[in-house]
């Protein structure tokens, strides 16, 4: 039996409940998952989901080498293998191609810790510049933010996509999930006419030290 078998069914599950919750359409977004021997799962280029299958999910080593399977690895490889080799305790990335974070991407507008959906990814989620898909500089550029805020969950890519990561595939799956929902927020609260109010930092401390204390 394949030895990567058990992890290309995760990141092949997580992908299906992307699609699920329409966070992700056709093959627009991918998936990844750093696995015990230091390799990462990652989803095929350019295969629709509603054709993929568990076996397609490809192995590659950290700097983006193909190790195993029949498909290229994702075009957007570098974003996932940049934030890996900068985050050591981050062992899964989803990019997606999300209505909401895309449309603030292009107003370059972050996402203002309006609600706890965005409170609980580290927000406020800021736009990263522009920088050509498919490119390393997708990559260090996102992992430069990383790992200048220690606490952030995501961010958005300008006229790009969002960018989510955990500590495993749920994980990451639950923050690319609140960011997405808190632009949705942050976009209806805008169709008022009025500006939305942010959390205060007396606020934020109470909430996180509620939460703390209920863990």
């Amino acid at each position: 039996m394949d030895r990567y078998f058990i992890y290309k069914q995760q990141v092949f599950e997580t992908t299906m409940k992307l699609v699920g919750v329409d966070l992700i359409r056709i093959s627009a977004g991918n998936i990844s998952m750093r696995l015990p021997d230091g390799n990462i799962a990652i989803t095929p280029s350019g295969i629709s989901y509603d054709h993929m299958h568990p076996e397609d999910i490809v192995i590659m080593d950290i700097n983006g080498k193909k190790i195993e399977g029949k498909y290229n690895p994702s075009s957007e490889k570098a974003l996932h293998h940049e934030i890996y080799k900068s985050k050591p305790n981050t062992n899964a990335v989803i990019h997606t191609h999300s209505r909401y974070a895309i449309a603030f991407s292009t107003v370059t507008l972050e996402l203002p810790v309006i609600c706890l959906e965005l409170l609980f990814v580290g927000g406020p989620i800021p736009i990263a510049d522009y920088q050509c898909p498919g490119t390393i500089a997708v990559g260090t550029s996102a992992a430069a933010i990383f790992n200048d805020r220690p606490d952030l969950k995501g961010l958005i890519l300008k006229n790009h996509g969002m960018v989510a990561i955990g500590e495993n595939l749920e994980a990451a799956y639950q923050n690319a999930y609140n960011i997405e929902t808190g632009a949705e927020i942050y976009h209806i609260a805008l169709q008022t006419g009025k500006n939305p109010v942010a959390l205060t930092e007396t606020q934020i401390k109470e909430i996180l030290a509620h939460y703390n204390k209920t863990k």
